[in-house]
């Protein structure tokens, strides 16, 4: 039998790091929102304070795990059924309410718009030139929003102007992104099940062991 704990200790330790991964990359996802998008730094700092609990959660279930303790274990069980029901919960609301989210990219976008400086230059150096360049689009609507397109308007590749509005492109870039986000989501609930099942059964395994030991010293 302490062939089988060893086993499920390493299998433990395996997807413990595979969670503490995920939380890696929960964390890199909030970096590139701050980097990419400064109006949604709150929405960055909570997925960033994800991966962080995340990152932590793994780094104590694989203490858990490599000491052998079934007390730790337990207690990393726990706080994965908490994360598993507030994750499941968050994903629903969000889905719930995507409308209302891609209603506030919109009041994003023209705030965006309005804080550009004028008159535009060609070497614009605004957020909505970054997003020009970005997402390979031009202006609010098109290259009629402007007088005279501004360079960042035009496709660093082939020098063409692009005549796609930024303000579709720009929610239809969220939306894809935030289902995708809601997917990556259910997939880090998958990997806590199987890390919180894992752990459970260990903490059982090492408590039994525990006990024929005792009894088999009588």
């Amino acid at each position: 039998m302490a062939c089988s704990t060893n086993v499920l200790k390493g299998f433990s330790l395996f997807w413990d790091i595979i969670y503490a991964l995920f939380g890696l990359v929960v964390i890199g996802l909030g970096v590139h929102v701050i980097y990419k998008f400064e109006h949604f730094n709150t929405a960055a700092f909570v997925i960033i304070g994800l991966g962080v609990i995340v990152v932590l959660t793994a780094l104590f279930g694989a203490l858990g795990a490599a000491r052998e303790s079934s007390n730790v274990s337990k207690v990393f069980v726990f706080i994965l059924v908490v994360l598993i029901v507030l994750q499941v919960l968050a994903v629903g609301f969000l889905w719930a309410f995507q409308t209302s989210l891609l209603i506030n990219v919109d009041k994003t976008f023209d705030t965006l718009w309005n804080d550009q400086p004028l008159p535009i230059k060609p070497g614009n150096q605004s957020q909505i030139a970054s997003l020009e360049r970005w997402l390979d689009c031009c202006g609010n609507v098109g290259p009629s929003d402007y007088i005279l397109a501004p360079n960042s308007c035009y496709n660093e590749e082939s020098g063409r102007l692009n005549m796609d509005g930024c303000r579709q492109r720009f929610i239809d870039y969220i939306a894809e992104k935030w289902d995708e986000f809601n997917i990556v989501a259910l997939v880090l609930v998958g990997v806590e099940v199987i890390c919180a099942l894992l752990a459970y059964v260990l903490a059982n395994s090492i408590v039994n062991r525990w006990r024929r030991s005792k009894y088999y010293q009588k």
